[in-house]
């Protein structure tokens, strides 16, 4: 990596020049770095209290890839599959009710939670010695 200098952010304080193992940095107004001497340390942006010494890379990456469209179709027909998908779920959240903040299994009307049923809102089944006399 190459670092440059944001002149507008510098304030000419000098300590990236104290630090510079190569002495690729100069002082003037601002710092100014030689990019043929600096080696990529980074121990001059470490130091620097204003964030002006920014990281350059070494390569402009080429941003316009093209890209064949055979693949550009794959990746196309991959997207629309998982929208499908989510929207089938969605769907079926909506109609069924049971997706999402269902009673599951056990829940809702009927026995309750436990083996033997009762509690609020479910009735047992179950025959004891009262149920039988009265059916």
């Amino acid at each position: 990596m190459n670092y440059n200098i944001n002149e507008s952010l510098c304030t000419g304080c000098g300590l990236c020049v104290n630090v510079c193992p190569v002495g690729a940095i100069t002082l003037s107004d601002t710092a100014h770095i030689d990019i043929d001497r600096c080696t990529g340390c980074g121990v001059c942006a470490n130091v620097c209290k204003k964030g002006a010494i920014i990281e350059v890379p070494d390569e402009i990456v080429q941003e316009n890839v093209s890209v064949p469209a055979s693949i550009a179709s794959g990746v196309a027909t991959a997207i629309g599959s998982v929208r499908n998908a989510i929207n089938r779920y969605t769907n079926n959240d909506r109609t069924t009710g049971q997706r999402r903040g269902g009673m599951g299994r056990g829940g809702g009307r009927g026995r309750g939670g436990g083996r033997g049923g009762g509690g609020r809102g479910g009735g047992s089944r179950r025959m004891n010695k009262r149920n039988k006399k009265k059916r």
